[in-house]
């Protein structure tokens, strides 16, 4: 069971008809779906399912992924492996409350949360945490926001920090992670490779969409194999 937000969800291939929910499949062209790519890269050993939703947070609030039908049908599909990603939408300062700055431990536990509600499933699942995407700014505006912190600066297009998706996310889901090991869960991490995205601005234009958050087909691609991989070793 591959659960996220709307990098998770991707172009929406899987969902019948124009899709679930806004925005439609005719405004997600470009963008890539590796819970497809991995499906087909796995065969008929393995079944996956995408439960996804657009715009969903770790914290909880308005947006949180916990409250959608995606998030609730996941028990049904008794998953024997959850692959988790979330974090992007973390990154909008809407939901940051009067403090003005990402709340890295609320993320981390918001995150450690859902993880641990996910390894109490009725099948006991295994669980891997994927690391989100990079960011990248995609025009001189944006650029000029980076490093300046919020609220004078950093938020671009879609009112997300895409600094905080560089830079902070990382290193908080591998913190998440190893408190799960500690544990002693069956949780995992799982890192990809984006070519030194952001610095490499090539990289970035090849592996994202347009708007520099979502991943192109071949960054879904190095999501799908990053995963394929880990599944391989699960077993």
């Amino acid at each position: 069971a591959c659960v996220g937000d709307s990098i998770t969800r991707g172009d929406a291939s899987h969902e019948p008809g124009r899709g679930t929910h806004p925005p439609f499949k005719r405004q997600l062209q470009g963008r890539g779906n590796w819970p497809a790519m991995l499906q087909a890269a796995l065969g008929e050993a393995f079944v996956v399912g995408s439960f996804s939703h657009g715009g969903r947070t770790a914290a909880d609030g308005p947006a949180a992924l916990r409250r959608t039908a995606e998030w609730r049908s996941v028990s049904c599909f008794r998953p024997d492996v959850v692959v988790l990603m979330v974090g992007s939408n973390d990154a909008k300062p809407e939901t940051w409350g009067p403090a003005m700055a990402f709340p890295r431990d609320g993320y981390v536990e918001a995150l450690l949360s859902l993880a641990r509600e996910l390894l109490s499933l009725p099948s006991r699942p295994r669980l891997l945490l994927l690391v989100p995407p990079p960011a990248h700014a995609v025009d001189a505006a944006e650029a000029a926001l980076l490093g300046v912190g919020y609220p004078r600066g950093s938020v671009g297009g879609a009112n997300l920090d895409k600094g905080v998706i560089s830079t902070l996310l990382p290193p908080l889901v591998g913190r998440a992670a190893r408190v799960l090991a500690s544990e002693g869960a069956p949780a995992q991490l799982v890192e990809t490779a984006f070519g030194g995205c952001p610095a490499n601005q090539s990289a970035c234009c090849e592996l994202l969409a347009g708007d520099g958050i979502h991943t192109s087909a071949a960054g879904s691609a190095r999501l799908a194999e990053a995963v394929r991989a880990r599944l391989v070793g699960v077993g």
